[in-house]
């Protein structure tokens, strides 16, 4: 009689533990998905917390090469310096860039004047403005190529845009300094 009730009792846990093909299905979908979720968080959740409070004052020169340039002297102020060149060159800008509007307008010599700028590499509240290359292999899809500028603060940054105007030529970008508010 024990020998009869043991082999009820192996016939019932052989009876419970049935292939589960669904658990299965839902685990092989479950493992990528959770993946890629924390992929994502970990590229874009840095880009969300970036948030730069400082302005700053660069020059940039739309054609190949520029016959007049910007520089910041000790105090602060922006001068204007100007190559001697035999050929007709292009003229660098003055630009603004405004973190809080995310944009960038003209400036003339003279409004520039009226800025304080720090020339530190880093603003006072810890970014720095740099140019980053990412080419993505793209197994499948191809690959892409993409170049620009960021602002920069360990692994918080945020992409900006730095208009020149438009031309065939990308222009070189060149940093004045941080407002100082």
């Amino acid at each position: 009689m024990l020998k009869l009730v043991q082999m009820n009792n192996t016939l019932s846990t052989h009876k419970s533990q049935k292939p589960n093909h669904l658990k299965d299905l839902v685990l092989l979908f479950a493992v990528p998905v959770g993946i890629a979720i924390f992929v994502a968080i970990a590229v874009y959740t840095p880009r969300l917390l970036a948030n730069p409070q400082y302005d700053f004052i660069y020059s940039a020169c739309a054609s190949y090469n520029c016959d007049s340039f910007y520089s910041v002297d000790s105090s602060g102020t922006v001068l204007q310096r100007s190559t001697d060149r035999d050929y007709s060159a292009g003229v660098a800008q003055l630009r603004y860039y405004n973190t809080k509007e995310d944009s960038t307008r003209s400036l003339s010599l003279e409004e520039a004047r009226n800025y304080q700028l720090n020339m530190s590499s880093r603003s006072p509240d810890g970014y720095s403005l740099v140019t980053e290359e990412n080419s993505d292999g793209g197994f499948l899809f191809g690959s892409s190529y993409e170049s620009g500028w960021y602002l920069k603060n360990g692994a918080r940054k945020k992409k900006i845009e730095l208009s020149v105007n438009s031309s065939y030529y990308s222009g070189e970008i060149n940093f004045l300094g941080w407002v100082e508010q």
